[in-house]
């Protein structure tokens, strides 16, 4: 009786192990796999914007989720960017699957372009305290409510993409003021909100925060992704008002650097107009714009030879000129074919980048006073102070202290090391040295 209880024991434990073993061995995926995706989008529409939103709706697609929930709350911001939003929807749409905008938490905010994307989702949530619309275009420079018949055609080509974009279970009548009004549409409570009373959205939730509003819509426990460091660092990098400081650090701590026998901070000046370029590529610059930002720093350095200060002022200039026309001149990134005629941007120079302006027109003028007077004193120093510390062949270069300091330097005769030298020019990169008398 024992042996057949411990064979019975033994065979159930045996049938146990092995539904555990089929168990595991069936795919996860259907228990792991939330059915929602959810983003949060709390910034500026940009290229780091972009990135992160496309990237979120390539990854929904690649896991098979097919419901997607946007969570916004933004200003606005460039147009190209928030038309290549538009077109990924669009695309995760077109295969069958349900996107979301859901504009929360209270107070939060859908103008601009951010208006456009929430237009383009298949459905659009709101809660109590948050806005929607505002989204008239800045086109090409031109300010809103100028007479002019190029601004007229861009403003009824962006109305028109609007009513485009707008479900026909949506108000396109109302969404189109958004655009040729800035209008703009509140809910202030769950029973007046006036964006659900006219039909430009399409849920109004009775909560109060974000998790509530996903409880409610299903996606409780779905993890909210929000910018990674890639899509960060291109938003930081696209502000042309980063760019253009950094442009212009580099390009006068380079000429700094020229008069030094080093090279660190001819680096550093280098990585700094590189990452500025670089920011100017992905915001979309003009052409036109990086090349007069180009030529004024090729004005600034011509002041290594100059000497007066004209050229280095005149750099500062072309350089400003070229800086503002990047708010003015349609934006050089390309955009989806299904996109308005003309370009789109709904943020423009502000006071920030006036203040840049004047920072950069003072700095230029400061930083060649700067470079006249150093040019000045080593013409001065006096000759106990200059003497070489490296052996010099005619023409070549070597190395001096001069005034305490360690400088390049060439002449016309040989010296050799510890000779007394006078500074007798500064031309180009180097300091032209010559005997200094007994």
């Amino acid at each position: 009786m024992v042996k057949v209880t411990r064979q019975r024991i033994a065979l159930l434990l045996l049938l146990a192990a092995l539904i555990l073993t089929i168990q595991a061995s069936l795919p996860q995926k259907a228990h792991a796999q939330p059915n929602v995706y959810v983003a949060s989008l709390n910034q500026d529409i940009d290229p780091g914007a972009q990135d992160f939103v496309v990237s979120s709706i390539n990854d929904a697609t690649s896991s098979g989720i097919h419901n997607f929930i946007l969570i916004i709350n933004t200003n606005g911001g460039a147009g190209v960017n928030m038309e290549n939003i538009i077109s990924a929807i669009a695309t995760y749409e077109g295969a069958g699957n349900h996107f979301t905008t859901l504009i929360a938490p209270g107070s939060a905010h859908a103008f601009s372009a951010g208006a456009y994307i929430a237009e383009a989702s298949t459905n659009i949530t709101m809660i109590p305290s948050t806005l929607i619309g505002s989204a008239t275009p800045i086109v090409s420079g031109i300010p809103i409510g100028q007479e002019n018949t190029t601004f007229t055609k861009d403003l009824n080509a962006f109305t028109q993409y609007m009513v485009s974009i707008t479900p026909g279970y949506r108000n396109a009548s109302a969404t189109a003021e958004m655009v040729t009004g800035g209008k703009s549409y509140p809910c202030r409570t769950y029973s007046s909100c006036y964006a659900k009373q006219q039909h430009v959205v399409d849920v109004v939730l009775n909560v109060s925060t974000t998790q509530d509003a996903l409880t409610a819509m299903g996606a409780a426990g779905a993890p909210i992704h929000t910018p990674g460091i890639g899509s960060t660092f291109l938003s930081i990098i696209s502000d042309p008002n980063l760019d253009s400081i950094l442009f212009l650090a580099g390009t006068f701590a380079i000429i700094a650097d020229m008069y030094h026998p080093t090279l660190i901070v001819t680096v550093v000046g280098a990585a700094a107009i590189a990452l500025s370029l670089l920011g100017l590529g992905v915001f979309g610059a003009p052409f036109v714009s990086i090349i007069l930002m180009l030529i004024g720093a090729a004005f600034i350095f011509l002041e290594l030879k100059t000497h007066h200060g004209v050229s280095a002022i005149a750099g500062v200039i072309i350089f400003v000129i070229g800086f503002v026309l990047i708010f003015s001149l349609p934006s050089s990134a390309p955009a989806p074919a299904s996109a308005p005629s003309g370009s789109g941007s709904f943020n423009v120079a502000g006071p920030l980048t006036y203040a840049i302006l004047g920072i950069i027109g003072a700095g230029g003028v400061l930083g060649s006073i700067y470079l006249y007077k150093v040019r000045e004193t080593l013409m001065n120093l006096p000759l106990a102070q200059n003497r070489l510390t490296s052996d010099l062949k005619a023409g070549e270069v070597a190395t001096a202290n001069i005034g305490s300091e360690d400088f390049s330097v060439t002449g016309s005769t040989d010296m050799p090391k510890g000779t007394l030298v006078r500074v007798k020019d500064v031309q180009g990169l180097r300091l032209m040295v010559e005997k200094a008398e007994n």
